[in-house]
């Protein structure tokens, strides 16, 4: 069944671009002695790190478990800045425009390569950026209030699929994991849903217990305090397999909308042109933290999944561009409320 859609043609869907990929790692014309050199004094002053998104969200909170351990390894601060706006272009858009020093970098997750693929008015292409390494990923949980009706997703797909575009989702974020998770989702199960634009996820949750957002996608973080609490329920988990504190949520795969399965990522990014050697010690400095009992113990209270090789980053940033390049020709639009 098609999604119905209530704004203009200019929906970030149909501005579906063709990707290309070009990841760069090495300082453009730096010789190799004078990278070394710049990585070996590395940091002499504060770092910054912009994270396009409002301040508590989960990305927010999972780098800063990540910055402050950083600012403790190297004894100069480790500054994190919020620009959210634009759908996280903001903030990259600022990070674009710095040196390729290491003292500004990104928090890039899925808007760095959707929106160069949907949005014109980018200012950036995801191959301006180095990936430098992961901090992980923390999985959506499909929540409905608990005064719905609906005890399984089943139930709400096909009151859905009685009821074209009568019931809200949340979107925190135009090209977030959550926007392709509820765009995937409507398009697996063959229903017509409305889209709530939000600037992140906090602020709709109190609209969601309250029953004003019908459903939508929460990462686990923030979702398992309201779930344990009693006002919200959780009818799916978007992971590849079950989560531990959730174990009795089926995941999407489970119930058979495996397609809509979206899994959020994000980690550190600088601007292209930053040398070889500093990307490698950043590299390592990360993967040391991480590995730090305390940063795990952080991890696990925000449900959150350290990655096993933060180094990887790059591999899975362009299997995300791949996935998404092939997949938005064919995307389907949800209704968007005014």
């Amino acid at each position: 069944m098609p999604i119905s859609t209530a704004v203009s043609r200019r929906s970030w869907l149909h501005n579906a671009l063709a990707a290309t990929t070009a990841f760069t790692t090495a300082g453009l014309g730096l010789p190799l002695a004078a990278q070394a050199k710049a990585a070996a004094a590395y940091p002499t002053r504060p770092v910054k790190v912009v994270v396009p998104y409002p301040a508590g969200g989960v990305i927010d909170v999972t780098a800063r478990a990540v910055t402050d351990a950083l600012a403790q390894r190297w004894g100069q601060p480790v500054i994190v800045e919020n620009r959210p706006g634009a759908n996280g272009n903001l903030g990259a858009q600022a990070v674009h425009q710095a040196a390729a020093d290491g003292y500004t970098l990104l928090i890039g997750s899925t808007f760095t390569v959707i929106n160069p693929l949907t949005d014109t008015t980018t200012r950036y292409r995801t191959s301006d950026f180095v990936p430098v390494a992961s901090i992980g990923s923390t999985p959506n949980v499909w929540v409905v209030p608990a005064s719905a009706p609906w005890r399984t997703l089943q139930e709400f797909i096909t009151q859905a699929r009685q009821q074209p575009g009568a019931f809200n989702v949340a979107n925190p974020g135009q090209g977030s994991s959550n926007h392709l998770g509820l765009e995937r989702l409507a398009a697996s199960a063959g229903i017509q849903i409305t889209q709530v634009n939000y600037q992140g996820q906090p602020p709709f949750i109190t609209d969601l217990a309250n029953g004003q957002i019908h459903i939508a996608p929460l990462t686990a973080t923030l979702a398992l305090p309201h779930i344990q609490s009693g006002k919200l329920r959780a009818l799916a988990v978007s992971a590849p397999t079950r989560l531990p504190a959730l174990a009795q949520v089926p995941t999407l795969a489970e119930l058979g909308l495996g397609d809509a399965t979206v899994v959020p990522w994000s980690g550190f990014m600088a601007p292209a042109g930053t040398p070889a050697a500093l990307v490698a010690q950043l590299q390592a400095a990360i993967a040391e933290v991480q590995a730090q009992p305390a940063v795990l113990q952080r991890y696990a209270t925000l449900q959150a999944q350290a990655p096993e090789r933060p180094q990887d980053f790059a591999q899975l940033v362009q299997r995300e561009q791949q996935r998404w390049s092939a997949l938005l020709g064919g995307a389907v639009k949800t209704a968007r409320a005014p």
